[in-house]
């Protein structure tokens, strides 16, 4: 019976990836005289890289934002809301490219989507459209994740809807909200977590078509980027957890391809990762071949460390993720990781990563934009009445010169802080589209070179969004991109 049971399985799998080969589409058919520095051509993964439409490499270099509308904190009935979340407007989407970022994490809750089972909110929706507009106006990609801490609202912060909490909580919370640890470590928590991936009272059969609603309405839209099921899953209770959420995968990544959707799914490791700093590997690769692993970076004991001290701590956790995404054949982007950007380890912790991440090729979604409830996280400091200040040391410590896509294969990328000189290799096979960068202002106050193999390349810098296609002959070759100071030295 086993046997048998192992045979479908394999069948089902081989099926499975089938589906999910066939959705690369050739980069030969783009036309490169149609790329501006905002095109967002369709990306899928190959061969471990992030590829778009005119066969170039993207190291995706992200960030989140909690949106007014989007991250659902608020309650019908007379309890106080959980916290303040900010507004997001197009200024927000053009200050993010404008930052070097080239895709925006939008956390979306189950509860805003379909607050009663069965009715889809329309004006839910159309929020998320709006947002989807305002990064498309400033060229960036949205990862839509469908967001939870501690399940729900109801019990945690954000999630599911209080009809998809199994058991139904004995008297639901309200804010204002003070300890989310505590919350997540509840029993209601604990319970609503595990209930969904034992699927009692078919509660994870009816997340399904929530599931299948968003990746039905945005599956041919080529600025998402991805589709993520749950944000930080818990599995820690669940009998076979491992097992049960690369279950729960599976069946939502078929059911992503079964509605059309052609982006990359986004999976996360448990949330265990986040305390031990390394996951499980994969036994076999995940059956849907265009998918991204996605952990997220939150280590425990770096404050007080200098920039070695974080090298150090951080190193084999960044190589863990590199085995780690290997098992699963998937490129590597850290969908969450942060700092308080102007605070006085903010400079050496941003270098560590950046630096880390750069050696490994692995790209970055930052937590997180803006933030005036809790007070730590963001690049703005929040002076009441929708006024908001940048933390502009944090920010220029922050924002470096990056190439955001490059012809063919991407191998190598590094900015030498004391230099201040960008170094990118790359492979090129001939007819791909034409590098992307991002040159900050304030990195080359006395301007800019940039040179491929050594020839300077004459580049026109839009004003808002700090990008710059370079001039690109399509040739096939190994090159070596540099951007630098027209300073002598």
């Amino acid at each position: 019976m086993l046997s048998i049971i192992r045979y479908l399985r394999n069948l089902d799998i081989y099926f499975f990836s089938l589906m999910s080969s066939s959705i690369w589409v050739s980069s030969t058919n783009a036309q490169q005289g149609e790329l501006t520095t905002k095109t967002l051509s369709a990306i899928q993964t190959r061969e471990g890289r992030l590829v778009d439409e005119y066969g170039r490499q993207w190291l995706l270099n992200g960030v989140n934002a909690r949106i007014e509308g989007l991250f659902d904190v608020t309650f019908d009935d007379e309890r106080e809301r959980l916290e303040a979340i900010p507004e997001f407007c197009q200024e927000d989407a053009d200050a993010m490219a404008g930052m070097g970022f080239n895709f925006l994490r939008l956390p979306i809750n189950w509860s805003g989507l379909e607050p009663q089972e069965g009715a889809f909110s329309e004006t839910y929706l159309a929020r998320i459209d709006r947002v989807l507009d305002q990064c498309r106006k400033a060229g960036l990609y949205v990862l839509i994740d469908f967001h939870q801490d501690a399940w729900s609202k109801e019990i945690g912060e954000d999630g599911a809807p209080l009809w998809a909490i199994i058991p139904t909580p004995e008297e639901p919370l309200g804010g204002p909200l003070r300890d989310l640890n505590r919350r997540r470590m509840s029993k209601e928590a604990v319970n609503a977590s595990t209930s969904f991936f034992l699927n009692r009272e078919g509660i994870q059969d009816r997340f399904m078509p929530a599931w299948r609603m968003v990746a039905s309405r945005y599956g041919k839209d080529p600025a998402v980027v991805g589709f993520e099921p749950m944000n930080e899953p818990v599995t820690l209770f669940v009998p076979q957890g491992e097992d049960r959420l690369m279950d729960f995968y599976e069946r939502v990544a078929r059911e992503l391809r079964l509605v059309g959707a052609k982006q990359p799914i986004w999976l996360e490791p448990d949330s265990r990762r986040n305390q031990f700093l390394k996951a499980p590997l994969l036994e076999k690769p995940f059956p849907d071949t265009n998918v991204v692993y996605e952990p997220h970076l939150y280590p425990p004991g770096i404050g007080g460390l200098d920039f070695e001290g974080m090298l150090k701590r951080l190193e084999k956790t960044f190589d863990a993720m590199v085995r780690e995404g290997a098992s699963w054949e998937a490129p590597v982007v850290i969908g969450e990781w942060g700092w308080h950007p102007n605070d006085d380890g903010a400079r050496d912790y941003f270098d560590a990563v950046f630096q880390l991440a750069d050696e490994r090729l692995i790209g970055l979604a930052f937590w997180l934009w803006k933030e005036h409830c809790q007070g730590w996280w963001g690049f703005f400091d929040y002076k009441g009445k929708g006024k908001w200040v940048p933390r502009t040391a944090g920010i220029q410590r922050f924002t470096r010169p990056r190439a955001l896509a490059v012809p063919g294969e991407l191998t190598s990328h590094r900015f030498d802080l004391e230099k201040g000189v960008l170094e990118v290799a790359f492979v090129s096979q001939g007819g791909e589209g034409a590098p992307l960068l991002h040159i900050p202002s304030h990195c080359y106050p006395e301007g800019f070179l940039v040179k491929i193999n050594g020839v300077e390349m004459d580049v026109e810098l839009d004003s808002v969004s700090r990008r710059c296609l370079v001039p690109w002959s399509g040739q096939s070759k190994q090159q070596v991109l540099t951007v630098h100071s027209k300073k002598k030295r």
